[in-house]
């Protein structure tokens, strides 16, 4: 499993302190890579301090947040701790919600944070751990797959001859259920370790600056200092945020915001790896192979005298497993299909977008792609790490994720999606309805969600 100090290393620069152009004017290029693979995330430069603490303009903040309105460093580790999936799911989308609500308080709401969109993909990752509607989805799927009718003729006929029934399709929705147990299992865990990790930081961070009404450079420095070493994309990114607190200019403010968002993602992506790879790449086979093949040896078994002996004898010379395989093989693929359609999906407000997809333009923004304090990028790190993640700069084709598994695709779309996205007011409203909760949360609700 790949660990924080092993993921990508993207080197910081100084922040512009140039005045800012008018924002219609097209960006300079970015020298790129030319393929999309590992590589374009390396950088062997020297590590530069994560923030410069001199550059921040100090305005009037003094915001605080209501204690008990979102989950403290203590909440945060106890609902990590819980051990119902579903309740934990439930409880770290609220918390996530929380989070991003009591930083745009300190803030401001005009830029969605990281917080903000991890809200909906939380809620997202709970329709794959409930597993909602998929045993009919699969069930519905071998039904039309063409790939199934002529290895399921094969092996039924190699049934009827042992005086066994067709093989039913719902012994196959039997172990599909079990295969997305595996998936959902994965993303649930994948979902509680980056709670659990990036949830504290902006705990913390939350605790450490409200109220401030300017910067104060060794408080900061003595935060930054907090950081693991094996988590420098969080310590910049926590960094760029408590420069955008005090951010006088909207343009300025928004590229810091992104920067942070884009860091934090990086760093979370990486982390997700192992779990996203598990989850795509589970021993479907192996579990399709053993639930069918034990049905048909219940058969087997329960036929009479001399025919169980028949049957016995043709499972020990390997015929149903040679008429067997190549319906597993097929099983297996539309299964993947199916999968990867159903996790490659993510929530935001009034829908939801698919990930295998091209990016849409948000709605109102189809000729201009991204809000006015983004369309043109000055800042020079953000330029460096969009140069380093896009694939297309300033477009949206080609964000499509054919793979989910592989780091630079995901990055690829998620770029486009926090930069396209990070004024929309609506990434703030609560995910299932209501406004918060209250923490610590009661043990009742950390046991039945």
């Amino acid at each position: 499993m790949k660990t924080s100090s092993s993921g990508p290393r993207i080197q910081p620069r100084p922040l512009d302190t140039s005045a800012t152009p008018a924002r219609n004017e097209v960006k300079p290029q970015v020298a790129k890579g030319d393929s999309r693979d590992a590589s374009r995330f390396e950088s062997g430069a020297a590590k530069k301090p994560a923030v410069a603490l001199s550059t921040p303009v100090a305005t009037t903040q003094g915001a605080r947040v209501t204690p008990g309105t979102y989950p403290t460093v203590a909440d945060v580790k106890a609902i990590s701790a819980m051990q119902d999936p579903v309740a934990r799911n439930l409880a770290i989308t609220q918390g996530y919600s929380d989070l991003s609500n009591a930083l745009g308080q300190m803030l401001g709401k005009e830029n969605a944070n990281w917080s903000t969109f991890a809200t909906w993909a939380s809620k997202q990752a709970g329709v794959s751990i409930r597993n909602e509607d998929m045993p009919k989805f699969l069930t519905d799927a071998l039904n039309g797959a063409a790939e199934m009718a002529g290895p399921l003729k094969k092996v039924d006929d190699v049934l009827r001859k042992l005086g066994l029934p067709s093989l039913p399709l719902a012994d196959i929705a039997s172990a599909g259920k079990d295969a997305l147990n595996n998936v959902s299992n994965s993303i649930a865990e994948g979902n509680r370790f980056v709670f659990n990790e990036v949830g504290q930081e902006f705990a913390r961070f939350i605790e450490t600056f409200q109220g401030d009404t300017a910067f104060d450079a060794a408080k900061t420095q003595k935060y930054l200092d907090g950081f693991g070493q094996d988590k420098p994309l969080l310590k910049e990114a926590f960094g760029h945020y408590s420069q955008a607190m005090f951010e006088k200019d909207p343009n300025k403010k928004a590229e810091l915001m992104l920067l942070g968002n884009n860091k934090i993602g990086l760093h979370e992506q990486t982390q997700l790896t192992p779990f996203i790879e598990k989850a795509l790449n589970a021993p479907v086979k192996d579990t399709f192979r053993d639930i069918l093949r034990q049905s048909i040896e219940s058969g087997i078994n329960s036929l009479p005298f001399p025919a169980k002996l028949a049957g016995q004898a043709a499972l020990k010379t390997g015929l149903v497993d040679a008429a067997l395989n190549p319906v597993v093989d097929a099983t297996a693929g539309v299964f993947r299909r199916v999968a990867t359609e159903h996790m490659m999906k993510l929530a935001v407000p009034g829908g939801a977008l698919k990930l295998g997809n091209d990016l849409p333009p948000p709605a109102g923004m189809e000729s201009t792609l991204f809000p006015p304090h983004l369309r043109s990028i000055q800042n020079p790190e953000l330029r460096a790490l969009l140069g380093k993640l896009d694939s297309s700069p300033d477009s949206l084709k080609g964000t499509a994720a054919k793979d989910w598994s592989k780091l630079d695709q995901r990055m690829d779309y998620i770029i486009d999606l926090f930069r396209t996205r990070q004024s929309d007011a609506r990434l703030f409203d609560p995910p299932f309805g209501k406004s918060g909760t209250t923490y610590p949360l009661p043990a009742t609700q950390q046991r039945a969600g």
